[in-house]
């Protein structure tokens, strides 16, 4: 008797664990395809999250679908014939779509790259300024040693400050 039990609450339990599994999947099939949707009456949602009457429309149109049995494939497309591919919420993969996919990858690399080339530059360049600004103030103590007269002022009054 009481494996008997025991065996029934364990399909009892099992039972109930599969229609809550079942239950979402099928609330996710039509929601999925809602959010790779655009809405056709609110500029830049997708259709799930639209609030607009026609909406609600193209939404009863895709539990209905589900519920014949088509596949997300082919509701996709029965959308695409009816608004072409503008009404997908990410672009295809392919074609000429797929530059912007691979656009923001490519303005990452070349960003990357030339912070590496300007920063290697400016690393070269700074060491020898310096000397260069060095070796000028030690050769002459009161000729100018740039364009700009403030800076040889300074240089100058530093010296004799020094001195």
């Amino acid at each position: 008797m009481k494996t008997l039990r025991s065996s029934g609450i364990s399909i009892l339990v099992s039972l109930l664990i599969t229609l809550c599994i079942s239950v979402p999947g099928e609330a996710l099939d039509w929601q999925d395809l809602a959010a790779d949707l655009m809405s056709p009456a609110c500029p830049g949602r997708t259709l799930l999250n639209c609030t607009s009457g026609q909406a609600e429309q193209w939404r009863e149109i895709i539990r209905q679908k589900l519920a014949q049995g088509e596949t997300k494939e082919q509701i996709l497309q029965y959308f695409i014939g009816m608004r072409g591919e503008e009404i997908l919420a990410a672009p295809p993969k392919r074609g000429f779509a797929l530059t912007v996919w691979l656009f923001p990858l490519l303005v990452i690399v070349n960003g990357a790259g030339l912070i590496i080339v300007l920063t290697r530059r400016w690393v070269r360049k700074l060491p020898s300024e310096t000397r260069g600004l060095s070796n000028a103030a030690e050769a002459s103590p009161h000729k100018p040693t740039s364009a700009d007269p403030y800076r040889d002022r300074l240089q100058r009054e530093l010296e004799d400050f020094t001195a």
